[in-house]
């Protein structure tokens, strides 16, 4: 599969209306180690409930609208008072018709080291 060793940073998410959420099916496992925990089967509202300076809610309505991939950067705080900067990319998928249904994101961290107790805090399930 040439694309193997891009699976430890992709997610896998689905689009629920009525109303809208975003549940995440599938977490990568560099993902995991860098938020802390693995968010398999949480949803969205529920991991950014405390603030988050990113619209992500926002991002995944207009790409359902659109139809049409995100890409985009995000600046994350570190508990230590520094930031760390990653690329993502936000794919829909209709399933066959014409209603995103769900999502394929990457997110890049150009080799980012530090661990889950560096960053911002996550709410744990």
């Amino acid at each position: 599969m040439a694309l193997r060793h891009l699976l430890p940073n992709m997610i896998i998410c689905e689009a629920e209306t009525e109303p809208f959420r975003i549940r995440y099916r599938l977490v990568g496992t560099k993902i995991a180690m860098v938020t802390g925990f693995d968010f398999t089967g949480r949803y969205l509202d529920e991991l950014i409930a405390g603030g988050s300076e990113t619209p992500w809610m926002d991002h995944y309505k207009s790409i359902c609208v659109s139809r049409e991939p995100l890409l985009g950067s995000v600046t994350e705080a570190t508990t230590n008072g520094g930031t760390f900067t990653y690329e993502f990319g936000i794919f829909p998928l209709t399933l066959g018709g014409t209603e995103v249904k769900q999502f394929v994101s990457i997110e890049d961290y150009f080799g980012f080291r530090f661990t889950s107790a560096e960053l911002q805090s996550w709410p744990r399930p």
